[in-house]
């Protein structure tokens, strides 16, 4: 009796074809990222979308989403800078900064008639302003209510112009 080696040869043949046939084929692809910056006196704001992160993510209840591929976004707020008011016209100390629950506004000399202080969070949303008599005067302003974080105190004219600006940190 003769066996047919050729046989098992063949079956082998057809199962590496029949799996080859199943394969996928990847084209290379490019992803990009895209991204924004936006500045003003006052400070900047900058985005970036499209990078592909692989990481786990974990909420509040301890749920975790892991292994996968998000498409991460990063942004950040920055404060460029603090204007400071023209000592002629308005001459102040802000202190303590970073403060907890009083800022103090030291008006040593002012040639305004009206002074105009408000607070804003960094996205520019009024949360306090009030409006003092240009004499040299120590404004206290209660900050307990606020959350930690940054804030911005802005010095204005009576007509609204911006004379000066400080970044206050919240404690």
């Amino acid at each position: 009796m003769r066996k047919n080696k050729s046989k098992p040869l063949l079956l082998g043949a057809a199962m590496l074809m029949g799996t080859l046939s199943f394969a996928q084929s990847l084209a290379p692809q490019a992803v990009t990222t895209a991204g924004v910056k936006f500045t003003q006196a006052n400070g900047s704001l900058n985005f970036t979308v499209g990078e592909l992160v692989v990481k786990n993510q974990t909420d509040a209840n301890g749920n975790t989403l892991g292994s996968g591929f998000t498409n991460a976004a990063t942004g950040s707020t920055t404060v460029l800078s603090v204007n400071t008011p023209d000592k002629d016209v308005l001459n102040v100390s802000v202190y303590p900064n970073p403060t907890t629950d009083l800022l103090t506004v030291d008006v040593a000399a002012t040639t305004l008639s009206q002074l105009v202080v408000e607070i804003t969070d960094l996205q520019g949303k009024t949360l306090s302003s009030s409006q003092y008599a240009g004499i040299s005067n120590k404004i206290g302003i209660n900050t307990a209510a606020y959350a930690s974080g940054t804030y911005l105190l802005l010095l204005k004219n009576e007509s609204g112009k911006l004379l000066g600006n400080y970044k206050i940190i919240k404690q």
